[in-house]
């Protein structure tokens, strides 16, 4: 297993014993991604902060499915149960995420009209941030498709770009995106403003600031195979935070949801940018088939979250054959 913890070690000795394979497994994927996360941060395992685990949690949520995040959240809870039997301290996945023990309300799922996304874009801070947010809000790609987004793959006369899907075996896709956002990347790109960042000659769209990079494990298990990793570009929580500060420069109205304990948060993630895109296309009867192919559904369970899929009268006088 080879983990740096010897606390994590420990822990999973303890459970080989009681627990089936695939939970152990479960456990060693979940904490491994958790201890370079720690070591990225260079965090002490025992004092992390809520703060930092609600980084760590979101991050599980942008990069993996919903199903896999919730289970790696919850072996990490189970864990720091362990870690923390003999002590008074409280689990910090419970400071992050309340929601694990159910007695949060469900999460909020809000939509942007358009011209609150024009708004959102205007308001980033940078040409960077701009296209960034753009180019999310006009093809429905999570923050970790953008984050990863390479010029190679950019067409920008044409207005399409090929993207590696996250969170399921969909595959590369093809998506395409609005003029103002050509605009904005070409700017971005041709203008001078990318080659400001550290790495120009890198093949991703949207390069970092600096050479601090992140996804410690990936770039880790890489080299050990001989593989040089170009990590340039920036990471999904950067991502997050383009999102977050444009948001609050913008005249959008900010919601917040609250927790059990009484911390709030606010309803609004880089997510629903994609629900934005969804939503509108299913509101212009768009169909369900090309937009699965756009976003990247593995399968069309998710498209019952933005439709009507009740049966009625109504509809059948709308789109059944009358004689």
């Amino acid at each position: 297993m080879d983990f740096e913890h010897r606390e994590i070690e420990q822990f999973i000795d303890r459970k080989e014993g009681s627990k089936a394979k695939s939970t152990i497994q479960n456990y060693q994927s979940a904490l491994r991604r958790f201890e370079a996360f720690l070591h990225e941060y260079d965090i002490e395992m025992e004092s992390i902060s809520g703060r930092d685990m609600d980084l760590f949690v979101g991050r599980l949520e942008d990069e993996l499915t919903e199903a896999t995040a919730a289970q790696y959240i919850g072996s990490i809870s189970v864990f720091y149960d362990w870690l923390l039997m003999d002590s008074d301290a409280k689990n910090p996945v419970d400071r992050a995420d309340p929601d694990l023990d159910g007695t949060k309300t469900e999460h909020q799922k809000p939509t942007f009209e358009t011209d609150e996304l024009r708004d959102l874009v205007d308001s980033a801070e940078t040409v960077r941030g701009k296209a960034l947010l753009s180019l999310m809000a006009s093809t429905g790609m999570r923050v970790a498709e953008a984050c990863n987004a390479k010029l190679s793959r950019l067409e920008l006369e044409k207005r399409e770009i090929e993207i590696e899907t996250v969170k399921t075996d969909f595959g590369d896709r093809t998506v395409y995106f609005d003029r103002q956002t050509r605009r904005l990347l070409d700017t971005y790109i041709n203008q001078g403003y990318r080659a400001k960042y550290h790495a120009p000659d890198s093949d991703y769209i949207f390069i970092a600031s600096n050479t601090n990079q992140y996804k410690m494990e990936e770039k880790a298990e890489a080299e050990e195979n001989g593989v040089k990793v170009d990590n340039a570009n920036i990471s999904t929580d950067v991502g997050r935070r383009i999102f977050l500060r444009a948001l609050k420069n913008s005249s959008i109205e900010e919601e917040y949801e609250t927790y059990s304990d009484g911390r709030k948060r606010s309803i609004y993630t880089t997510h629903a940018l994609r629900r934005s895109f969804c939503q509108s296309w299913i509101d212009n009867d768009g169909d369900i088939m090309s937009l699965r192919n756009i976003v990247g559904w593995e399968n069309l369970e998710t498209a019952k979250n933005y439709i009507d899929d009740t049966a009625s009268i109504d509809k059948r006088d709308r789109y059944g054959i009358t004689l």
